[in-house]
């Protein structure tokens, strides 16, 4: 089996853009209960602080448990291929996200970068963790179809 043969392109695609969307959302779901909860009737340029710390502090951690669960989804029913599936994953939401570092504050830049990183190992650990799930209990299945 190929390298190519073992990427599912399609559920790989879809699982890099919504694990994109799941950090969005996220996003959104903080900010907006920080506004009309924990701090209303504030101006936006009041809260304009808060939400470069909640995009600077919550989008990676999010990014990488996003594209954790992605891969999960898409590598569950596999029997090899896992890892670079997940990697695969991770390496869809640093193109969708990359041209951001580009046009961000160069004190943010940092956070980018390691936000691409827990992307990628997020991916990464989806499919190993999905991997070791398929083969729990088998010994010698890892070996046998190369995850």
């Amino acid at each position: 089996m190929t390298i190519q043969s073992q990427i599912r392109w399609g559920r790989v695609l879809v699982a890099g853009l919504l694990s994109e969307v799941a950090v969005v959302t996220v996003l959104g779901l903080v900010i907006v209960t920080h506004r009309w909860l924990i701090a209303p009737g504030k101006t936006a340029v009041e809260y304009q602080p808060f939400v470069e710390s909640v995009s600077y502090y919550i989008a990676p951690a999010a990014a990488g448990i996003a594209v954790f669960v992605s891969a999960l989804w898409v590598t569950h029913r596999m029997t090899a291929g896992f890892i670079l599936n997940g990697v695969m994953i991770g390496g869809i939401g640093v193109a969708l996200t990359l041209a951001f570092f580009f046009t961000a504050k160069p004190e943010h830049r940092f956070m980018y970068s390691v936000s691409f990183a827990l992307r990628i190992l997020g991916g990464y650990l989806g499919g190993l963790a999905a991997q070791h799930l398929a083969y729990a209990g088998d010994t010698g299945a890892i070996q046998r179809h190369g995850g």
